[in-house]
């Protein structure tokens, strides 16, 4: 829920009590009880009687802290649902769906319960050590267009983290954000829709930003931010994220994927590389050449025969063990 003293608070360094009496329209007296209470519910508040009051935010992502920072037209400008903990963003966003939130909608947590990943795998999501988050998009496109959508968030997160002086980002096809060859990221892409229109689609992303976040075990195929050297505010990274969906999904609609499929191709760790794919039915060697404008990842076997590999199918690993 909105508070007008936390958003004030978030917006300067310091702000004096009168300085917040005379533009909230209440007296000083309500504003020391205002901040008591913030106070009261865990935000640390220091005070000075010459200076006013400063918020010490650390790495909190309360969207209090952050809405205001961003420069988008419609995402992030819709319902924006916040809790400490819940079982799954994606559960939250799809039921406001139903309810009629808006395109952009936003959920996100510290801790999610029953975070899930791509093929139904479990994605461990703890408080404090990553960013587990949805997005509720009502795009002008095609049902069959739909599953491209995992790639634009693909792209936006490894624009967002560039943005935020991560380098060395990589994307392993589909959509697995990789770091120094760890997985870092995860995106989770649902859908609903009729024959001939989208009704919604919802993109789950988690990203692991400190090292807690890797569960004991996957050490070796797991990694963080903080793993890898960079220290980046995840308040930062969201807003960051946010503008670059926006951005790339109205890239889409206009001109279709085929306008970001050199973008992804630049991300790519699997384009160039020798892959293994396997399928329930079928499963062969070959050289990743590429990706069409369907999402397809073409793979030549060593025969010379280019395959189209869709994501839904297949499993694809890198035969050197890197993507």
């Amino acid at each position: 829920m909105w508070n007008p003293v936390l958003d004030m608070l978030s917006k300067e360094f310091y702000v004096s009590g009168e300085a917040m009496s005379n533009q909230l329209g209440i007296t000083r007296m309500a504003i020391w009880k205002k901040i008591e209470a913030l106070r009261e519910q865990g935000w640390r508040i220091e005070s000075g009687a010459k200076k006013g009051y400063h918020l010490e935010m650390g790495d909190r992502i309360e969207p209090e802290l952050w809405r205001w920072r961003l420069l988008t037209q419609w995402c992030g400008k819709a319902e924006m649902f916040y809790q400490t903990e819940v079982d799954s963003t994606n559960r939250v966003l799809k039921q406001l769906a139903l309810e009629g939130a808006g395109n952009g909608s936003v959920a996100l947590c510290e801790r999610q319960t029953a975070g899930r990943g791509r093929l139904g795998r479990q994605w461990i999501s703890e408080p404090g050590v990553g960013l587990w988050q949805s997005v509720l998009l009502r795009p002008s496109l095609r049902p069959s267009q739909a599953p491209l959508l995992t790639f634009v968030a693909a792209i936006s997160m490894a624009q967002a983290l560039e943005k935020n002086e991560v380098d060395r980002v990589r994307i392993k096809w589909p959509n697995d954000l990789v770091l120094d060859g760890k997985k870092i990221c995860g995106i989770l892409n649902e859908v609903s829709c009729d024959p001939d229109t989208i009704e919604y689609v919802v993109l789950g992303v988690g990203l692991n930003v400190k090292h807690g976040a890797i569960p004991e075990g996957l050490e070796k195929t797991a990694g963080s931010l903080e793993d890898a050297g960079f220290t980046v505010l995840r308040r930062d990274i969201m807003v960051s994220y946010l503008e670059c969906l926006e951005r790339n999904v109205d890239i889409v609609e206009r001109k279709g994927f085929g306008a970001l499929t050199q973008t992804y191709a630049g991300y790519s760790c699997t384009f160039g590389s020798d892959v293994e794919v396997i399928g329930q039915s079928e499963r062969f060697t070959g050289e990743a050449k590429g990706m069409d404008e369907s999402g397809a990842l073409l793979v030549e076997d060593p025969a010379g025969v280019i395959h189209r590999v869709m994501a839904g199918d297949v499993s694809v690993r890198g035969v050197m063990g890197y993507v």
